[in-house]
This record gives C-alpha cells, sequence and structure tokens, in this order.
C-alpha cells in the first residue's frame, strides 16, 4: 500500500470505531425512534461504507470497487450533511435543551462532529472516489427517499416528526415544501463539492 493508502486504511478503522461506539451508546441510552433520525442512518450507513473499504480495498473486482466507492461516497456525504446542518441550523437557531440533545452526549459529539471529519478527511484526500458524474445522485436520491418516507409517517401520524421541518401539522404546506427544497439543495451542493475535492486531492497525489 502507498502511504496515502495506508492513511485512508487507519482513518477508516478510527471511523469504523468511534461511529460504533456512538451507535452503541445511543441504543444503551434507550433513545426512542433510532431509525427515524438522518444523523444515526447516515452513521450507520458510514460505518458499512468503512467496513466495505476496510475489507475490500485491495479487490481486483471492479464492480465490487465502485461498489465500496459508492458506498463511501454516500457516507461521507450523509455524514457532512448532518454536520452542515447541526452547526448551521439547529445549533444556532435551536434552545439550549436542544443543544443538549446534539452535543451534551458522547454519541452526539462522535456522530455530529468527530465522525463526519474523520470520514470527509479520509474521502477527499486518501480515497479513491466515486468516478461516475452522475455520483451526486447517489447522496440525493438517499435523503429524497429518507423525507418522503418521514413525511409520510407524520402525515398518517404513524411515528412522530425526527427533526422540526418534517411536522407536517405544524407548519404550512409552503414552508414544509421550503424545507424539502431547501434539503435537497443543500445535499446536492454538498454531493457536488465532496466530489470536486476528491477529484481535485487524486490530481494533486498523482501529479
Amino acid at each position: 500500500m502507498t502511504k496515502r493508502q495506508k492513511t485512508a486504511f487507519v482513518l477508516n478503522i478510527i471511523a469504523l470505531f468511534l461511529g460504533a461506539v456512538g451507535i452503541i451508546v445511543r441504543i444503551v441510552r434507550d433513545i426512542p425512534d433510532f431509525w427515524l433520525y438522518y444523523t444515526q442512518l447516515s452513521n450507520v450507513a458510514a460505518v458499512i461504507s468503512s467496513a466495505m473499504y476496510i475489507v475490500f480495498r485491495n479487490t481486483a473486482n471492479e464492480k465490487l470497487a465502485a461498489l465500496v466507492r459508492g458506498a463511501r461516497y454516500l457516507g461521507v456525504c450523509s455524514l457532512t450533511m448532518t454536520f452542515v446542518v447541526v452547526v448551521l441550523i439547529f445549533l444556532p437557531f435551536g434552545t439550549a435543551e436542544s443543544a443538549d440533545m446534539l452535543v451534551g452526549h458522547l454519541n452526539g459529539i462522535l456522530h455530529h462532529f468527530v465522525c463526519p471529519v474523520i470520514s470527509l478527511i479520509s474521502y477527499v484526500w486518501f480515497e479513491d472516489g466515486a468516478k461516475s458524474r452522475r455520483a451526486p445522485l447517489i447522496p440525493l436520491i438517499a435523503t429524497t427517499i429518507y423525507a418522503f418516507i418521514v413525511y409520510t409517517l407524520n402525515i398518517f401520524r404513524l411515528a412522530p416528526a425526527p427533526y422540526p421541518f418534517f411536522e407536517v401539522y405544524d407548519h404550512p404546506v409552503w414552508e414544509l415544501v421550503a424545507w424539502f427544497v431547501g434539503l435537497l439543495i443543500m445535499t446536492t451542493a454538498i454531493a457536488v463539492v465532496v466530489r470536486l475535492g476528491n477529484i481535485a486531492a487524486r490530481k494533486d497525489y498523482k501529479s
């Protein structure tokens, strides 16, 4: 392995371990509706993608390698989305109680800050990223499916809204639509920036 590949390998081990610790702590704390939260789903996806990278990083099967790159891309973009929303929306405009829920416990610190930063650094600077120009569609489609499911569950009162902007009975339709479109735009922007950052980094270490 090259020095770059060794660094990516080590960072993925760290990300896998810390992400798993955060998930276990969250489960032990017995917080309800685990699977409704984008943060938790993102960290589960990231942990799985890091495990895939660790196991299959040297595979000669191009289809499997592309699958691993796509999984890593999805995990990293989702975690970055979590980080951006927390830093730019939830913490500045939330309450002291909501801030404590986000960063007042180990799993919150790991899942909202530590794991996103480690995964982003690893993917952008040290991994061979997704090659397809259509790669940004991966996190966009995943986020759209997530939002559609959560909105549907909330509309039929089958589950509570995990975030305020998913509370369909507390906001006018135009506001819900604005949030939905805004989140998809943010997801796409993050996906594009992450991909371009990885491409730029690859050019640097190949030059």
